[in-house]
């Protein structure tokens, strides 16, 4: 149990990793609509490092309230991407509006893998509490690497 806790950790370490150098330039300049949305993911990437920190520590109760709050902007999310909103500093790739079934279909799958992980630590299962929650974490990598340039 241990060494599958510490597998995740460095998993999603590498993955939050990956994409923190760009996020650390990406706010230069933005405003309206993509400012929101960039917030937005900068919410949800401190969400899943919670997360993360809430499976180390065996804490369901915190991974249940972060998930939640991932399903309530899972539910809002494609709100924030009018067509038109790809512009710099946006990193969305035009595919968003080239595709918005795919797209939709997406944002779905983080969705139910948002709902999946609440319960699942309402459950108080552990395991599939960790499998949950790397469900989750490839829902946002595959989203990203189809729809974020």
């Amino acid at each position: 149990m241990k060494i599958k806790k510490l597998f995740i950790c460095f998993n999603l370490i590498l993955f939050l990793n990956i994409f923190s150098f760009t996020q650390l330039y990406a706010h230069e300049g933005a405003k309206g609509i993509i400012k929101e949305r960039m917030d937005k993911f900068k919410m949800s990437k401190s969400l899943m490092k919670k997360i993360n920190k809430g499976l180390q520590n065996d804490d369901l109760v915190i991974i249940e309230k972060s998930a939640q709050t991932l399903l309530d902007w899972s539910k809002e999310m494609s709100n924030y991407f009018p067509e038109g909103s790809d512009t710099p500093p946006s990193e969305a790739s035009s595919d968003i509006w080239l595709d918005p079934e795919g797209f939709k279909v997406a944002v779905k799958n983080f969705e139910l893998a948002s709902l999946e992980l609440i319960t699942q630590s309402k459950n108080k299962d552990f395991d599939m509490t960790v499998n949950s929650f790397r469900n989750l974490a490839k829902t946002c990598k595959g989203c990203h690497q189809k729809f974020r340039n």
